[in-house]
């Protein structure tokens, strides 16, 4: 987007017809280039906004297979934004150059300057990171896929995927895998988008079949989601994450699931092992500690826009959640070389 100066000079470079006998044609002519001026102001004031507040993508490539059973999503982006969210396909993301966390359920970790994580089907998650004090882009490889599609290529004529699908279908949130496994599968990830057709196709599932071989990798355990969760559970969820940042209620939830409050408080317990305050707990905090990454701005207005009027108890959850005061989180964020953005 460019700036608007060079747009106002453009306005006024147009021709405008001004008849001599009209006295009040200067003044009309002045008042035109006055309306153009502030119209220009108030555009400059957006794009100053969406410099600050909006992940600016860089480049994207989007590919998918027929029939959508798989696609590769490549980013290079200034920072990572936080935005949790879950989806019914398995997601492999490769990240590089990002110095900032990944979030997996209930799983929160800092990432290095490469990182490997697989999450598993309708597991919330977000990652997220700051922009680099150097100034260089950070870069994102990510593959979804589903696992019916893998069985239904080793049921018509690819047994090999077998045990890959085996080995998927016992993952329950999520694996981190190591660092030293991660530096040899990144270069044949991070190529994928250069390559088209068959050969990409071929790329990614031979990519797929390695990941089982990481015997240092992490599992991340969790009694979390069944594969197929109740579609209750999944408008009450889909509807917090757009709204956590509101005075979001229990019963708002429920009216959006078509379900009672007791029901979805039972759904929440039985598939996700938690609680509608512990869910929206762990959004907002998520939320503010990308603030406290990505800004300098103070501890109250951090609080304030992660849905917390009331500081102290902001505190009280952030501290209970990360184990660090918000301020304590920053100190050691910048300790670990995360510059704010």
């Amino acid at each position: 987007m460019r700036q608007c100066k060079s747009a106002t000079s453009t306005m006024r470079a147009l021709p405008v017809r001004c008849r001599s006998d009209d006295a009040t044609t200067s003044d009309e002519c002045s008042y035109t280039a006055t309306i153009a001026d502030f119209i220009c102001y108030q555009l400059n004031k957006v794009y100053d906004w969406l410099k600050r507040e909006v992940t600016m993508l860089i480049r994207e490539w989007i590919g998918n297979s027929q029939g959508h059973a798989w696609r590769l999503n490549h980013h290079v982006a200034e920072h990572i934004p936080f935005n949790y969210h879950f989806h019914p396909e398995y997601e492999l993301t490769l990240t590089l150059g990002a110095g900032g966390q990944r979030h997996i359920g209930h799983d929160i970790e800092s990432i290095t300057e490469c990182d490997l994580a697989l999450v598993a089907p309708n597991q919330p998650h977000s990652w997220q990171a700051p922009a680099r004090s150097d100034g260089a882009a950070l870069e994102l490889q990510v593959v979804l896929f589903r696992l019916d599609w893998l069985v239904a290529l080793t049921e018509h004529g690819m047994p090999e995927l077998r045990h890959l699908c085996q080995w998927l279908a016992q993952i329950r949130q999520g694996v981190v895998f190591s660092p030293a496994f991660t530096q040899l599968l990144a270069p044949r990830l991070a190529r994928l988008h250069e390559l088209t057709g068959v050969k990409r196709l071929i790329a990614v599932l031979d990519i797929l079949s390695e990941l089982e071989k990481d015997r240092a990798a992490r599992f991340i355990d969790c009694e979390v989601a069944q594969l197929e969760p109740d579609r209750r559970l999944i408008k009450a969820m889909t509807h917090l994450q757009s709204h956590y940042l509101q005075p979001v209620t229990l019963g708002e939830l429920a009216e959006v699931a078509a379900c009672s409050v007791t029901t979805l408080k039972r759904l929440f317990l039985q598939q996700m092992k938690s609680s509608f305050s512990q869910e929206l707990m762990r959004l907002r905090i998520a939320h503010a500690s990308h603030l406290l990454l990505t800004t300098d701005r103070g501890i109250d207005w951090v609080a304030n826009q992660s849905g917390y009027p009331c500081l102290s108890h902001f505190y009280q959850q952030f501290s209970a959640r990360l184990g660090l005061s918000p301020r304590a989180y920053r100190r050691q964020a910048k300790i670990n070389n995360h510059p704010l953005g």
